[in-house]
């Protein structure tokens, strides 16, 4: 069935391209246009299945503005967990803190935009206290925003 539609509209093509260029230059040839586009446009529906209806749109209403309040929570939601992915893969790889160890809490703003409010890190166990200084400094340059690193 496609590949007879896509035929027919191949030979209507080549038609309609014939009668636009033995067509003379003026007003006329967007007159052509209009009726072989409706000739395509005919071609195509009639190549639909008998009782073939659009789908209908749910009762639902949904605002464009709550649409975009849930994708920016999303992105936001997203954000914040490549960052911390981000944070403990710093913390593992240069300085030996296993994963299950780092506890990391990231706050935004208030009225809920992308800007990294500040970074709370807890690093389990005592033995990382030495490393607090040195993993602050370096989330510090990777985020730049306010860093808290404890060592519990």
């Amino acid at each position: 069935m496609i590949r007879t539609v896509l035929s027919q509209l191949a030979v209507l093509s080549a038609v309609c391209t014939a009668v636009l260029i033995v067509c003379p230059d003026g007003s006329l040839k967007k007159y052509v246009r209009f009726s072989c586009s409706l000739c395509a446009l005919s071609l195509l529906i009639s190549a639909l299945p008998v009782g073939t209806r659009l789908p209908e749109l749910g009762t639902q209403s949904v605002s464009v503005a709550d649409m975009t309040d849930q994708a920016r929570l999303m992105i936001a939601d997203q954000t914040a967990e490549r960052l911390k992915e981000a944070v403990i893969s710093l913390c593992e790889t240069k300085y030996g803190v296993t994963p299950e160890e780092v506890n990391i809490d990231i706050s935004d703003n208030e009225n809920g935009s992308l800007e990294l409010k500040g970074v709370r890190i807890r690093l389990g166990g005592l033995k990382y206290a030495v490393l607090t200084v040195p993993v602050k400094n370096s989330v510090n340059e990777l985020l730049c925003a306010p860093c808290e690193v404890t060592a519990e």
